[in-house]
């Protein structure tokens, strides 16, 4: 055993005549996790579940910088995005009750949302094909921190000064934490009671999920939790969310917590073998192209075999839920290190199946490969075209304004690039790729928008899951 490993087969895994509990895969699962093992380093929890039986559970590294306090099996994490699916069931119970219809327009429950001229459903929301820009990017964009406090109004503030959609409804799939956390002002406006009281009684009680709770007040306590943590040069830094709105995040779990609910994906006890279709059910789009996200869940394949999961990661926070019915195997990872990549819970996977270990291919979302080798910057320049360059720029210079996000702005020309200040913020430096496009190191795009004499009028911002932010000119 590493450091403050700590183990816990249940008697019930050899009763099942499960397979994980020899020495080999537990001394595998110790090397995968041995870089969080240190009792001076934040760490994971890793849960296993094969048969239906919790066949082993650990904890490595330390929950509490502070207070010298191990992580085990049932620390509790704030698991982020993996919220999404308990908010999800909330709303397909207020469904079976009659209480609401997916189909329903979101602006039924909450009119702050703009019409857009489209019709945006719950059904929308759930599968991310609703178009709304995603609230996260937004306020990154705005300069606020990522561990500054939200609540509900300044959220839905937020969503309703928002001028146009990145798509029409159900055109395409792209994330967006926006519509989880509206569907948790949904929940609550429907049956009066907040989501973190609602899941309480309909979801996290009556499958006996003690150590898990929504928390939607910043200043609540949360017993027996692991810190967030970022590093810092050779230290760590506390990374948590301040944030009082919940839906598309704001649960804190544990791995022997979401064992339990990972059982009721075959038991059905609460939802019913209904809503566990509809939750692992994929969605498709206006031109019936199937998508790979059903409710919260992403529906995928790991060596051939057919996978249900879902990552979050927050702050300091790195959470991951991968189930393989197939093979009756899940595997929960919890980690309060920003450090901590996406592919532990699929690595624990490769070992328990014994497969051997497989290079994968991540796509990047950004600018096409035909963008970024334009050769902006590359051709030699003369002094008169360096010149023509400043000129251009000191013309795009000036005082900026976004009523979507009430944020002014200010771009000033410096050394042959634009540099973005924001109030309170760090500056964005973006280069150009042609006369009227600028992009910086966080793949963000800058348009210059002009009136009919070429005069600058404007410009828009793209990123990832915000699309034509709009900056007046003052």
């Amino acid at each position: 055993m590493i450091g403050r490993a700590v183990l816990a087969v249940f008697t019930a895994v050899a009763q099942s005549g499960a397979q994980i509990s020899t020495d080999s895969v537990s001394r595998w699962v110790d090397s995968i996790f041995a870089p969080y093992a240190s009792a001076k380093m934040p760490g994971c929890a890793v849960g296993i579940v094969q048969n239906g039986a919790l066949a082993l559970a650990r904890g490595y590294g330390t929950a509490d910088l502070e207070h010298d306090v191990p992580i085990r099996p049932e620390t509790r994490f704030y698991i982020a995005s993996i919220s999404k699916q308990f908010t999800a069931m909330s709303v397909l119970l207020l469904a079976q009750d009659g209480r609401l219809s997916l189909d329903d327009p979101i602006q039924k429950w909450v009119p702050e949302v703009p019409e857009f001229g489209a019709t945006i459903t719950l059904r929308h929301l759930l599968q991310h094909t609703s178009g709304l820009r995603d609230y996260f990017t937004l306020l990154a964009v705005s300069g606020w921190p990522s561990d500054g406090l939200l609540t509900e109004p300044q959220f839905l503030s937020l969503v309703s000064r928002q001028k146009t959609l990145n798509f029409s409804p159900g055109e395409e799939f792209l994330y967006s934490n926006t519509g989880y956390a509206l569907l948790a002002i949904v929940v609550k406006r429907v049956s009066g009671k907040s989501l973190r009281d609602y899941a309480a009684e309909h979801i996290f009680r009556p499958l006996g999920m003690t150590q898990t709770e929504f928390r939607d007040d910043h200043a609540a306590l949360i017993p027996n939790r692991a810190q967030g943590y970022q590093t810092s040069g050779s230290t760590f830094r506390l990374s948590q969310p301040e944030f009082d709105i919940v839906g598309d995040g704001g649960v804190y779990s544990s791995v022997e917590d979401l064992v339990k609910w990972d059982a009721n994906f075959r038991s059905a006890k609460v939802g019913g073998k209904q809503a566990i279709t509809m939750l692992q059910t994929t969605g498709k789009l206006n031109d019936g192209q199937p998508i790979p996200y059903a409710m919260a869940i992403t529906v995928g394949s790991f060596y051939g075999l057919k996978t249900y999961s879902h990552s979050g990661a927050y702050g300091g926070y790195r959470s991951t839920f991968l189930r393989i019915p197939e093979k009756n195997l899940s595997v929960i990872t919890l980690c309060n290190t920003a450090d901590a990549p996406s592919s532990l819970a699929e690595q624990v996977a490769s070992v328990v199946l014994n497969f051997a270990a497989q290079k994968t291919s991540v796509a990047t979302v950004g600018l096409p490969t035909t963008l970024w080798s334009s050769g902006a910057g590359q051709a030699p320049y003369d002094s008169s075209a360096i010149r023509s360059r400043a000129t251009q720029l000191a013309r795009i210079a000036g005082n900026y304004y976004s009523g979507e996000l009430d944020l002014p702005v200010t771009i000033v020309a410096r050394e042959s690039a634009l540099v973005l200040q924001r109030p309170q913020s760090d500056e964005l430096r973006f280069s150009p790729v042609t006369d009227d496009l600028f992009t910086n190191s966080d793949q963000m795009l800058l348009k210059i928008v002009r009136d009919d004499h070429g005069n600058v009028t404007g410009f828009t911002l793209t990123i990832n899951r915000v699309r034509d932010l709009e900056f007046t000119k003052r």
